[in-house]
């Protein structure tokens, strides 16, 4: 056994000097220049290593560091592809940096060895990774073809994942050092220690088993997987979100390939026949590699945004450390948020009425009571306790279980509810009683005895599957997983029961986390969940009064007590024609088979939510389809209930929000005009909108209070108000433009837009009473042209509603509404009193009224207005 001057055991089969007179090429391989060349290579290898591996370990530490990044199982892929980089190249950074202060080899065997593990592993690790990331493009892509969910792999997937590659890439690395007949650690060239033929026997090994395992497979995986991909990217251009992690990824690889081929082509395949000059050349790509690599990891969206929130945003952490104890925003829950929003300051300046002071520092006592207030009224229904079925009982009963069953029970503490809302699938009889106190068309007009799902229970099969699903992409435990369902849950044979668990259904709605809505394997109804982006789009079953109001009540509830809620629809998801007809497979375990008889899936758990409760006019409960007609008015009591809190949160929580958000970019409005392409950060301090909350004229004093209060707040004055979708009339129109925009607190207003809203409703001939009015010499502020005759129906509508169009229309033309520009009023039935509008608001530069059934009367009168301001050029 041989020593080297250090006392290290001599490389086995130590490297050939430079005048060795060996000619075969397993000794050329391993031929050395003189110690003083190979000083020059270390070095450059030393300074290039220690920027790959520092740059990797940046990326490491960024991602781990963030939940919001580490929680995204892709940027858990980014890590375990870094993470073999980062220990290659921090690994060679210590051995070139040894043999570089030595002036030669330093460490004998035992480092030649450490070597050839690290490097090896670091080689075979990135690119069986690679082909893992690969394969889950593919998934995406595929998924994103089929217009069918993604699901991404757990943590524990890719836990599984990581550690099965690295094992292996493992044992590739260890082998080289063991008695195996194949390649030995060598160093090649003198350059770096790697596996190395040394005789027939090896190379053959080398060349049909370890590079293959190596580098060749893996290879291969990673083409098949981005070549599928890519034909599916190719044919679905709109998918940009796959086709960026597509691009990300697909680079990577090709980054390693084409870096790791020098270095493989002049050691291992050329090695011994190329200048060594060229193979540490080639050597210091596989480090440059690391580098570019970073590079693109950072290019990935969220962690070029975290990057820039780091670097950009000078102070930024500071000014959010600082806030971070002494402000609760409004999502936090409880007394604590109250009081610290209270005392974080609503300033209202001495100018401002007692009354507007009163409420901006009761305001947010307000808004925190109200969540206890809608779960405390909501839990006031409950006329009989909670039941529900646990996950495991449900599913070992084999198909829907019936309340005779016995399988329900008291909800325990540390449940996890999921309410299951749905129409029954069988066919509907008759009941044979009648409860006209009844909360339910089911309860009161139908016997519900065995219908609640198909003769093949594929309602059944449908929800262990969604449960299962809503579990694995929630991380829920099955064995918390409490399901209430009306058939199950609520009893079925005793009228007086029935009736209460019926009236109970708030109550029950207020202690559920979940919301799961079984979709009807059809194909109308499949085509329809797949477009479908609320509850009310789903067929037969948005339509339904009893269904509206089970999802209305969860999601505004949920939104109301700040819990994170999820209401989803589960079943078949595909693009298909009415005509289609459905296998039995399909219906009951939603797969198809495919090529060589494997089964694909078609189902899919899909949100029906945008994180709040929008509803618009036309999706209320009380706008839906009954058998009984007498239940809508049961349900528009529900209804106005609910209604209540919820307006009121709804315009609290928006008001709290902007403000935070004004008070939130103050500090950075130097910065945000340089970083945002816009050049400022008006924008979200300027705009306010309630859109789709269901607002009625009797919410308007409490929205004009706040919308007084943020203007006092002296953070930027509000440009844009937006109201859409929601319930407000002609006389909520009028209290906003008398008390807020004719004001001087809204008088910087410029967009005023209330689209899809009920001005028009009341009033249906109020324009020619208006008119009539007009021609007795009412004064309006601007000249109204007249535009009807007056007709005997004039004489039946009501003084109050002529009064009502013209004091809006005054408003409208009025000085104090000079600076309003844009004034939207599409889809408000206005009919033919839109032609006074269009007469009082001729100083806007848009005035919006499509969809506003106007008929022949409405346009011949805004006909005449028009004609009459072009012959007037005053009026211009």
């Amino acid at each position: 056994m041989f020593t080297d001057a250090y006392g290290w055991v001599a490389i086995n089969g130590d490297t050939l000097p430079p005048d060795t007179a060996l000619l075969d090429r397993w000794s050329r391989m391993r031929t050395r220049p003189a110690d003083s060349e190979l000083v020059t290579y270390w070095g450059i290898w030393f300074l290039t290593a220690v920027v790959s591996g520092a740059a990797n370990l940046f990326i490491i530490i960024l991602i781990r560091a963030k939940p919001h990044l580490w929680n995204k199982p892709f940027n858990k892929y980014v890590v375990s592809l870094a993470f073999p980089d980062s220990v290659f190249s921090t690994c060679c950074a210590v051995t070139c940096g040894l043999h570089f202060m030595h002036g030669t080899w330093y460490g004998g065997t035992v480092h030649c060895d450490i070597q050839t593990v690290y490097a090896m592993f670091g080689v075979t690790a990135s690119i069986w990774m690679n082909a893992v990331v690969a394969r889950q493009i593919y998934r995406l892509a595929d998924a994103a073809a089929r217009q069918q969910e993604y699901a991404p792999p757990t943590s524990r997937d890719v836990m599984k994942h990581v550690l099965g590659v690295y094992t292996f890439a493992m044992v590739i690395a260890l082998l080289p050092i063991s008695t195996w007949p194949g390649p030995k650690a060598n160093a090649g060239l003198g350059l770096a220690c790697l596996p190395l033929e040394a005789d027939m026997q090896s190379t053959i090994l080398m060349w049909t088993l370890y590079l293959p395992c190596v580098l060749v497979v893996p290879v291969i995986l990673v083409a098949c997987y981005f070549f599928g991909a890519y034909r599916l990217l190719l044919r679905h251009q709109a998918m940009k979100d796959t086709r960026a992690v597509f691009i990300v990824f697909a680079r990577l690889f090709f980054v390693l390939l084409f870096m790791w081929l020098p270095t493989g082509l002049c050691l291992w395949i050329l090695g011994g026949v190329v200048p060594v000059s060229l193979a540490w050349a080639g050597g210091i790509l596989s480090h440059v590699q690391g580098i570019f690599s970073v590079f693109l990891y950072i290019r990935k969206d969220d962690i070029r945004s975290e990057l820039r929130s780091m670097f950009c945003s000078q102070g930024r952490r500071a000014n959010d450390n600082n806030n971070k104890n002494s402000r609760v925003f409004p999502e936090d829950e409880g007394a604590q948020a109250a009081s610290a929003s209270a005392r974080d300051g609503m300033p209202v300046p001495s100018s401002s009425s007692s009354f507007l002071r009163a409420t901006a520092s009761s305001s947010v006592l307000d808004y925190a009571s109200l969540r206890v207030q809608a779960v405390e009224e909501m839990r006031l229904t409950e006329r009989t306790p909670m039941l529900v079925v646990s996950y495991r009982d449900f599913v070992a009963h084999g198909s829907v279980p019936r309340s005779s069953d016995r399988l329900q029970r008291p909800l325990g503490e540390g449940d996890i509810t999921v309410f299951v809302s749905h129409r029954w699938w069988g066919p509907l009889i008759h009941a044979p009683f009648r409860r006209a106190s009844s909360f339910c068309d089911a309860a009161s007009s139908y016997d519900w005895n065995g219908h609640v799902d198909t003769d093949k229970c594929h309602k059944f099969q449908i929800l262990c599957r969604g449960l299962r699903k809503l579990a694995e992409k929630h991380g829920l435990d099955l064995e918390k997983l409490a399901i209430w369902m009306d058939f199950a849950c609520i009893e079925q044979d005793i009228p007086e029961l029935k009736l209460a668990g019926v009236e109970s259904l708030l109550s029950y709605a207020s202690r559920s986390q979940f919301i799961l809505i079984p979709v009807f394997p059809a194909p109308a109804a499949v085509q329809a969940f797949m477009e479908a982006e609320h509850p009310m789009d789903l067929l037969d079953y948005g339509e339904r009064g009893w269904c509206r109001l089970e999802a209305y009540v969860f999601l505004c509830l949920g939104e109301i007590t700040g819990q994170a809620v999820s209401c989803c629809g589960y079943g078949l998801m595909f693009k298909c024609n009415g005509s289609d007809v459905f296998s039995e497979e399909l219906k009951a375990a939603g797969t198809k088979s495919g090529c060589f008889g494997l089964k694909s899936s078609y189902e899919q758990l899909k949100p029906l939510t945008s994180g709040s409760a929008s509803f618009k006019r036309e999706q209320l409960p009380s706008g839906g389809k009954f058998t009984v007609e007498g239940d809508r008015a049961v349900i528009l009591a529900i209804e106005a209930r609910i209604q209540n809190v919820y307006c009121r949160h709804a315009i609290l929580s928006a008001a709290e929000k902007h403000l935070h958000l004004a008070q939130d970019l103050r500090p950075h409005l130097h910065l945000a005009q340089h970083l945002s392409p816009s050049g400022t950060c008006e924008a979200p301090r300027s705009h306010f909108a309630l859109d789709a909350k269901q607002l009625t004229c009797a919410q308007m004093p409490l929205l004009i209070t706040q919308l007084q209060r943020i203007q006092s707040h002296g953070q930027g004055k509000l440009r844009k108000l937006s109201l859409k979708s929601n319930q407000l009339l002609l006389s909520g129109l009028r209290q906003l433009l008398k008390n807020f925009v004719c004001q001087p607190e809204g008088s910087e207003l410029q967009e005023l837009d209330l689209q899809d809203n009920r001005l028009g409703d009341g009033c249906p001939a109020a324009a020619e009473d208006a008119v009539g009015a007009m021609e007795s010499g009412i004064s309006l502020g601007v000249k109204l042209q007249p535009f009807f005759r007056p007709t005997a129906t004039n004489n039946h509508n009501s003084s109050s509603s002529n009064n009502l169009l013209m004091e809006v229309a005054a408003l409208l033309g009025s000085p104090a509404c000079e600076n309003l520009r844009v004034l939207k009023l599409s889809g408000n039935r206005l009919a033919s009193s839109a032609a006074v509008l269009v007469q009082a608001c001729w100083q806007l530069e848009e005035l919006d009224l499509a969809s506003n059934n106007l008929g022949n009367e409405g346009a011949q009168g805004i006909t005449e207005v028009l004609r009459g301001q072009g012959e007037d050029p005053s009026s211009l």
